[in-house]
Order: C-alpha cells, then structure tokens, then sequence
C-alpha cells in the first residue's frame, strides 16, 4: 500500500506549523523529506511526521535547536549520555522556573503598589525590579556580613508582609524626596522624623539588637563592598546627601541628650 505523503502546505496545516518553519528546519537539516514529487516540490510522510514529534517533544523540555539536532543523530541515545544530558537540562529548566517565579512576584508587587495609589516613576521601579530579579545574589551577598538566621529573617516575609514593607517603603520615600524638593533642613524635625521611620521599617521584621551588632561588627567591610553595580540606588546623590546630614543632626542630638 502507497504511503500517503502530503506537500509541505498540507503538512504545515495539518501539524500547526508555519511553512517559514518547515523550510527554516530543512534548510538547517533538522527535518529534511526524503521524497519529491514530479514539480520538485518537498513531500512529507510518516518517517518526516515522527521526527517532527521528536523535535516537538525535546523542544518541550526546552532543548535548543541545536541540542536537538545532536540528538537526533543517533537513532536511540545511550542511556548514559541522556541521562547526563537530562540532568544538566532539568537543571536549566529549573533555573528558568525560578527566574519566571521571580518574574511574576515582581509584576505582582508593582501592580499592588500601582492599585494602592502610588506614582511610580523609573528612579523607583527600576532599583526596585533589580532587587528582586536579583534577590538570590543579594542573599548569598549579605552571608558574608550577617548571620544566615538574619538574612532568612529579612527574606522569608510572606506576600502580605512585603506587600506592606513595599508600600510602607514607598510613602517614606516620596515624603523624603519631597523635603530635599523643598530644600527642607536636614536639622527639621520632619526630616529627622523621615529618617527614623525609615530605619524602623528596615529593622521591622528582624531582631534589632541583633541586626545592629552584626552591622556595626562589618561596618566598614560592608561600606567598602557595596556599589551602585550590584545594589541599584533609589536615592540621588543630593537625597543621599541630605539623609547623611539627617542621620549627623541625630546623632548629635541623641548625643546631647
């Protein structure tokens, strides 16, 4: 019985493809027909239609192209190297899945914060996404001057508790670029104000005492390592400036008292 063969129009219809697909694989030998009919044009049969599934299936699991074509050139992989192979390709795939979780918390905390009625402007959304993005370095980062029971308290909020902090955050931030605006005093008491809920709402969530031993332990190590490359800045050069001088008048406040 003749093996029914289909042109490349109908082969494209039938499995979904896009003709620029079909041409693309052959063009690159991936999945050439081996049968053409009396005008030269390409036909596909069932020897074409599995490797079409083989390729489906490997891209599925997120094999390149490339990866695929290697792997087809054997007509069944040796469990050994497959297994090798599946092994370095799960761990990619687990990669990704955490790089689109990570993805997915970010677009759901700006939306809570665009909801909640805050202006967002690219000084704020740019240092905030490249926090989370970057969340996992950032961790392995703060090990180095912190204890790993104090790094897991500040990164196991739950969605609730980062949702507050964000907001909380947020407010803080618009009052203490609205003072520097306004070319409000580092000395003025809404200022100093700013400045200490500011740091209450870093320390919100840990054991104060704790968090500031360990960070006055590595002060200095701390203040020499970290740079705008791997911690975005949400304040300008002016605005650090000015919470510097806030942070000097308190202390010399505090000191008086």
């Amino acid at each position: 019985m003749k093996e029914t063969t289909y042109t490349i129009s109908e082969f494209a219809r039938r499995t979904g493809l896009t003709l620029r697909t079909l041409r693309f694989y052959d063009e690159i030998e991936l999945l050439v027909p081996q049968q053409y009919n009396n005008a030269g044009h390409r036909l596909y049969g069932l020897a074409e239609l599995a490797t079409l599934q083989h390729i489906q299936t490997l891209k599925f699991i997120g094999y390149s192209l490339q990866e695929i074509q290697e792997l087809l050139k054997e007509t069944s992989p040796s469990s050994k190297s497959f297994d090798a192979s599946l092994a370095m390709q799960y761990k990619l795939m687990m990669e990704k899945r955490s790089e689109l979780d990570r993805a997915i918390d970010a677009i759901e905390r700006i939306q809570f914060l665009l909801r909640e009625g805050h202006e967002l402007d690219w000084s704020i959304i740019s240092p905030l996404l490249h926090s989370i993005k970057h969340e996992e370095e950032h961790k392995e980062w703060m090990k180095e001057y912190f204890s790993e029971e104090m790094v897991n308290q500040l990164y196991s909020l739950s969605k609730e508790e980062r949702q507050t902090l964000d907001s909380e955050w947020l407010k803080l931030l618009v009052k203490m670029k609205t003072l520097v605006k306004n070319n409000v005093s580092p000395q003025a008491s809404e200022a100093k104000e700013v400045l200490a809920a500011l740091t209450e709402l870093v320390l919100k969530y840990v054991d104060k005492d704790e968090f500031t031993r360990q960070l006055e332990q590595h002060h200095d190590e701390i203040n020499a390592d970290i740079d705008d490359f791997r911690f975005p800045n949400f304040f300008t050069e002016e605005e650090e400036e000015f919470l510097q001088k806030v942070g000097e008048s308190l202390e010399e406040e505090m000191g008086k008292g």
